[in-house]
């Protein structure tokens, strides 16, 4: 999985380059270190535990993009503003929490190989949505992404 998601990013069709590459390939190791760690630790109850870590990261973030000297732009366009619910929605409240549940009871391994699903689905989207075009090396990272999940999936419970 996380070959094919390397291959995605670096070689790819869709690929970038330099830190943005590196940042997308380190996140998932990150995270799986955070996921693991965080089962070791006291957490609240329930769905206060994903609020607490969104609130948290929403602050830093803001703060990051102050520094940077990130700006709103004044007038919003209806389709970032249903973008913007929609990953509020799907992506924070729905999946977030999932995710949360999924990483209390199953194995870190299955649970965090999301982080490997996640970049082939929005490659998946933009083929979708926008038109995009994907070549042979797309493709085959987006396979070494499946037969990864499939394997973790298969694994010891």
């Amino acid at each position: 999985g996380f070959a094919g998601v390397a291959l995605l990013n670096l070689g790819g069709d869709m690929g970038g380059g330099g830190v943005a590459a590196l940042a997308v390939v380190v996140a998932p190791m990150a995270w799986a270190f955070g996921s693991v760690w965080s089962r070791r630790l006291p957490m609240a109850a329930g769905l206060m535990t994903p609020a607490t870590q969104m609130l948290s990261a929403g602050v830093m973030m803001m703060g990051v993009s102050f520094g940077l000297g990130e700006r709103m732009a004044d007038v919003v366009p209806a389709r970032a503003l249903a973008s913007f619910v929609y990953l509020v929605v799907f992506g924070s409240l729905v999946a977030f929490s999932a995710y949360g549940y999924l990483l209390r009871h199953a194995r870190p391994a299955l649970a965090t190989s999301y982080a490997y699903v996640n970049p082939a689905v929005a490659v998946l989207l933009g083929v979708v949505f926008a038109g995009e075009t994907l070549g042979p090396l797309t493709w085959a990272a987006m396979g070494a992404i499946l037969v990864a999940v499939m394997l973790l999936a298969r694994g010891r419970r």
